[in-house]
């Protein structure tokens, strides 16, 4: 067994592959599968459009969209699978809490956009209890507790980098949507753009010189908006969702987090995005729960909401016109 788990922390960048299909056990609650195996098909990058890729044991997933789509999506935090091969995170600083439904309101989404531009875009997800391993932290801050974790942590990011690097080679520029959930007092998505709460409750002025520590940096260079605009103007993501009917922060209807309870974006919002560099930008949407993904009727009309945002930034900022 050591021999198949060092084997497997060699090859943590080779992954399965197979054609599109219904993922298999997402969010069932699936009991406790003993030691993971080592893949049986393994087959490395570039990855092929519309092919779906598993890593080990099918615990994370890359549903590789169109080759011409610009647009990835991503859920981390919503696994059941407890495997006995990654023990408990039990770090003082270590968060456990699932985010409930998200991969199913990321698939609602991704339908949604297909149905509306015709476009598939790039869906990876992880299937592993977040207490027994943590993808939206670097390794370092994770304290998984085996190797086991650390390999699975390497698929998932291994398949995030896949899908920004196919965006960036193939259309030239794009966007990441890291998809989570919150339990704040307020029922409204979080829109983070790595920008701290002290600099969005700022004004405009001191906004504006900013943009270096955003995820959607690339925009703040290349938009014909300031970057206070990109973040609570009238094309800001969280407007867009807002005039679809979804409160959101920051936006031009609610521009400032003030003292309220917020998320900014995490390791992969950062990671993903244009804050070090490359084309592709990234937006950590921390979403409610009640009335907006805890029912299947709830997740398929939220998704198609932030579809249509999705379509109308795209339009006001990269210049794609999605939608038929």
């Amino acid at each position: 067994m050591k021999k198949r788990i060092n084997l497997l922390l060699c090859f943590s960048t080779l992954l399965i592959a197979v054609s599109c299909g219904k993922k298999e056990g997402a969010s069932a609650g699936i009991p406790d599968v003993g030691n993971p195996q080592p893949p049986v098909v393994v087959v490395p990058s570039p990855y092929k459009p519309n092919t779906t890729y598993y890593g080990a044991n099918k615990y994370v997933t890359f549903k590789v969209g169109d080759a011409n789509s610009p647009i990835i999506l991503a859920s981390p935090h919503d696994g059941t699978i407890n495997p006995s091969s990654m023990p408990i995170r039990d770090h003082k600083d270590a968060v456990t809490v699932r985010d409930t439904y998200l991969t199913d309101l990321t698939e609602e989404i991704s339908a949604a956009l297909f149905t509306k531009t015709g476009v598939r875009p790039h869906v990876v997800f992880n299937d592993v209890a977040r207490a027994r391993m943590e993808p939206n932290r670097s390794l370092e801050e994770a304290y998984h507790k085996s190797e086991a974790a650390n390999a699975l942590w390497r698929e998932y990011h291994a398949f995030l980098k896949g899908a920004r690097d196919m965006v960036q080679a193939n259309v030239g520029k794009g966007l990441f949507l890291d998809m989570h959930g919150h339990g704040h007092t307020k029922k409204r998505v979080e829109v983070g753009y790595t920008v701290s709460i002290t600099n969005l409750n700022a004004s405009d002025a001191v906004l504006n010189d900013k943009a270096s520590t955003s995820s959607i940096f690339h925009l703040g260079k290349t938009s014909s908006y300031t970057f206070s605009q990109l973040i609570r103007g009238d094309y800001a993501f969280g407007t867009l969702l807002e005039n679809e009917g979804v409160s959101a922060v920051p936006s031009k209807q609610d521009p400032r987090p003030n003292s309220d309870d917020y998320f900014n974006g995490g390791y992969c919002t950062a990671t993903y995005g244009s804050r070090g560099g490359g084309e592709v930008s990234a937006i950590q949407l921390e979403t409610h729960g009640t009335d907006f993904r805890m029912t299947a009727a709830d997740r398929k009309v939220s998704g198609g909401k932030i579809a249509d945002a999705i379509i109308k930034y795209m339009k006001a900022h990269y210049g794609l016109f999605l939608d038929k």
